[in-house]
């Protein structure tokens, strides 16, 4: 029985259709749907005929389809566009190659888009029978219904059904690690719409898909409000319960802890307390090597003098560019205190630490400090609360980024930085500090905002007025300095005492 039927033939047979026969294709089924019209192209100037199926059942549509794909494709053709049929799946692993050898990605960064693509992009452009999709059949409402898929993939979708298939991951939240969220954060979906974006775009430009389009991730909360940070009384319960975990003491106290434990404690301590007195971001106090840090900086204030810690801000950061952070006094000192205490003190070496290898001659970066320092707060005795310091009074969670709108909230509260100098210090635009902190410098203009003008009132000329005539006009001329009412009834009044 042949394997081919229902052959039909186009211009000259440069387009033909026909179907497979399902019964010799797969003999093993019992049962087969029925059967899609392929089609086979022949391109001049093309090696070879591109042989593809049209996914479409009914013979009209499926000639309509193919008769304009061979068009597409002939004009593809002239333009020097690439014929092959690119999935997915191949195009991503061909972008992801070029951008490692091109790029200057970190290898932080790398792993992330490795580790989204296999979990999410992967994963989701796949058809029913779980091969990944071609670029052409990607069209702008199937790109767009990922964000539901996305949102939905820890609560009901594969990521839920693997934790119940798996009752050992069944408080886990993902495949290999506990720190992604049931609930994608926006930050997160923004940073996937931009991998997908270009990934398309890539796809586009090397004419391996017939169409453009952008994604847009969606925002589960429109607005950007206050951010989570500590306020007075917070941050003293948090900086007094810091010591007691550096200390291992109270609620903190362990006997079973090793060198390595103990150091990392040490080390929080002082991270904490040097990020609340400096503002830099995490991933900008990770990249500092002590040769970035000019200590003891002598400023001028009222009360004398003060010495401050001047940090060089690595290229390797966020902002891809050098600036200088001038920290808190208390910064200066907290940063001469853990050099004392590290191992590693040499002036190429990082200030803060990740896993120690044995005998190491160097030190490395931390990768992750978030997770203990998330943990450190839950279990810090504050007001009663479940969590104690992990949320804040609005039910945002806080991280080690939340120490960084703390210094600019007490910096704007004592109101001696003006917000152009602090959003030079940090980094930032000055419309995101307004953004941002509009609630503080709300608070620190509160005599400006309240104040209105005192109306001025005209003298009254009482040289000429004997207040002694009657009791009347002497109440008066009191009642008006007291404000009490106004100059045309006191003149009023002074008509009627002074004709009696």
């Amino acid at each position: 029985m042949a394997y081919y039927e229902n052959k039909k033939v186009h211009y000259g047979g440069d387009l033909i259709l026909y179907q497979r026969n399902l019964s010799v294709a797969v003999q093993n089924a019992k049962s087969h749907r029925p059967a899609n019209w392929y089609m086979k192209l022949r391109i001049n100037g093309h090696k070879k005929p591109i042989d593809r199926s049209t996914r479409i059942t009914n013979y009209e549509d499926a000639y309509e389809y193919a008769k304009a794909e061979f068009l597409r494709l002939q004009q593809a053709q002239k333009l020097g566009h690439s014929l092959d049929a690119y999935t997915f799946e191949q195009h991503w692993d061909d972008w992801f190659k070029r951008q490692k050898e091109l790029s200057k990605w970190k290898k932080e960064r790398e792993y992330w888009h490795q580790k989204y693509a296999t979990r999410y992009f992967k994963a989701y452009f796949r058809d029913k029978d779980g091969k990944s999709l071609l670029l052409n059949n990607i069209t702008p409402t199937v790109a767009a219904d990922y964000w539901a898929w996305r949102m939905n993939y820890w609560v009901s979708g594969p990521g839920a059904k693997l934790a119940e298939y798996n009752p050992k991951r069944r408080d886990a939240k993902t495949k290999s690690t506990h720190n992604a969220r049931a609930q994608p954060a926006d930050k997160t979906l923004q940073m996937e719409q931009s991998a997908l974006n270009q990934i398309f775009y890539d796809a586009f430009e090397r004419g391996r898909m017939q169409q453009l389009f952008t994604m847009k991730a969606p925002k589960r909360s429109a607005s950007v409000g206050k951010r989570p940070g500590f306020d007075a009384a917070e941050y003293k319960a948090l900086t007094t319960y810091l010591r007691s975990y550096r200390d291992c003491t109270g609620v903190f106290k362990s006997d079973s802890l090793n060198e390595w434990h103990k150091l990392q404690r040490v080390q929080m301590y002082y991270f904490v307390l040097f990020l609340a007195n400096s503002g830099l971001r995490v991933g900008e106090a990770r990249e500092m090597r002590w040769h970035d840090i000019t200590f003891d900086v002598e400023i001028e204030t009222e009360d004398g003098t003060e010495q401050i810690a001047e940090v060089r801000v690595s290229k390797e950061t966020k902002k891809d560019e050098v600036r200088y952070v001038q920290t808190q006094p208390a910064a200066n000192r907290h940063l001469k205190e853990w050099r004392t205490r590290t191992p590693f003190s040499e002036d190429t070496d990082y200030v803060w630490l990740g896993q120690i290898e044995k005998e190491a001659e160097a030190s490395k970066p931390f990768t992750d400090l978030n997770r203990g320092f998330q943990q450190f707060l839950q279990k810090v005795p504050y007001q009663k609360r479940e969590d104690g310091l992990l949320y804040d009074r609005d039910g945002q969670k806080r991280t080690l980024y939340s120490l960084r709108h703390t210094y600019a909230t007490f910096r704007l509260e004592l109101g001696d930085v003006s917000v152009y100098d602090l959003s030079l210090n940090m980094g930032c635009k000055v419309a995101q500090i307004e953004r941002h902190y509009s609630h503080v410098m709300t608070k620190t203009r509160r005599k400006q905002i309240t104040k209105s003008t005192p109306r001025k009132r005209k003298k009254v000329e009482t040289a000429t007025i004997d207040t002694t005539v009657n009791a009347m006009a002497q109440k008066a001329l009191a009642r008006y300095e007291r404000g009490e009412i106004d100059k045309d009834v006191l003149d009023k009044i002074l008509d009627i005492a002074l004709s009696d």
